[in-house]
């Protein structure tokens, strides 16, 4: 989220491109705060990612490998990293770091966070701690070597729902921190992080247990397609109280925001954007779009290199979701997202 107000805001002169653009990024961000089914056999898996996450979920962060792979791999990483307020590239590093597995030899990838009320945890500080679950060609007995091999620890395999699907570290990380837990979801597909995160997803695969739901399951849903999707639970308005100054709008409406899904892909043009906004009812979303377009011209009056940028910035409403789209080189992309 933007909170800083730029020098050209604070002494009078006009906002620059790159600030009247971040300052646009109030249409496309947030802090990060079911379709498909499962087999009845457990032994295989099938349809989202997402079926396995739990319910106090407020953070989905997917990855397609398999478009990342058939593309530009280095130059997708590189844009898609960079786009991304959740700091992909780094998370997929921290992520090999901790378990030995390259997370680009999976078919897709999930990270998934939520907010721990006893600890102050963040959906944000579990995302940073890699809660994720993968799918692909691994076997369980590879998995569990590379886990053993990379934390210098042993892994027992202990009952979780009455069924052999989970394995429990001896003992912590080399650095006093808590060794990731590995949970066996079916043929090719594992939950690994915290052992409150793994067992959570197998009572959601083999117990009772409720998958995420609600505004940001949904918001997950909608933004699938491109080869990064971000869901995440709206943390209020995005919209900087420094940029409130510059607009004579009534922007309440941006509270109502329930969940926010963003969708990257890299195109020959550099980078599409596509970024939903979750509100309650169909009123929310008329206002929400008539309050977000004054905004766009608000800002394009200020500035004439960005009143040519918004030409390419598209929006629209379909029910109770608002979706700002943009497509362009990536510096500009990045700059929609300055700050966030």
């Amino acid at each position: 989220m933007l909170t800083r107000q730029s020098d050209a805001a604070a002494d009078g002169r006009p906002l620059s491109r790159r600030a009247a653009l971040a300052a646009t990024a109030a249409l496309v961000s947030v802090t990060a705060g079911c379709a498909g089914f499962l087999d009845d056999d457990d032994d295989e898996v099938d349809g989202d990612l997402a079926n396995d996450a739990p319910a106090e979920t407020t953070l989905l962060v997917h990855l397609d490998v398999g478009a990342v792979t058939t593309a530009d791999a280095e130059r997708l990483l590189e844009d898609l990293g960079s786009a991304d307020p959740e700091h992909l590239a780094d998370a997929m590093a921290t992520f090999e770091a901790r378990t030995g597995l390259d997370p680009l030899e999976a078919d897709e990838l999930l990270f998934f966070g939520a907010p721990d009320a006893d600890s102050g945890v963040t959906a944000a500080d579990n995302w940073e701690r890699n809660d994720a679950i993968v799918d692909g060609d691994w076997n369980e007995d590879d998995v569990v070597a590379s886990l053993e091999e990379t934390t210098e620890l042993d892994y027992e395999e202990t009952i979780a729902e009455d069924d052999s699907v989970l394995y429990e570290p001896s003992g912590d990380g080399a650095d006093g921190s808590e060794a990731p837990f590995l949970g066996v979801l079916g043929d090719g597909r594992f939950v690994l992080g915290s052992g409150t995160a793994v067992r959570a997803s197998l009572d959601v695969r083999y117990g009772d247990a409720d998958p995420v739901s609600g505004p940001v399951r949904d918001a997950h849903d909608e933004a699938r397609g491109g080869q990064l999707t971000v869901a995440s639970e709206s943390a209020g308005s995005p919209i900087p109280a420094a940029y409130e100054a510059f607009v004579d709008l009534d922007l309440d409406i941006f509270d109502e925001i329930e969940a926010v899904g963003r969708s990257y892909a890299v195109v020959d043009a550099g980078i599409a954007l596509e970024v939903d906004l979750h509100v309650d009812d169909d009123r929310d979303a008329e206002e929400l779009e008539r309050v977000a377009r004054g905004l766009i011209s608000a800002y394009a009056g200020l500035d004439e290199e960005f009143d040519e940028a918004r030409d390419d910035l598209d929006l629209e409403r379909d029910g109770t979701v608002v979706t700002a789209a943009y497509e362009g080189e990536a510096d500009v992309v990045f700059s929609l997202l300055d700050g966030v």
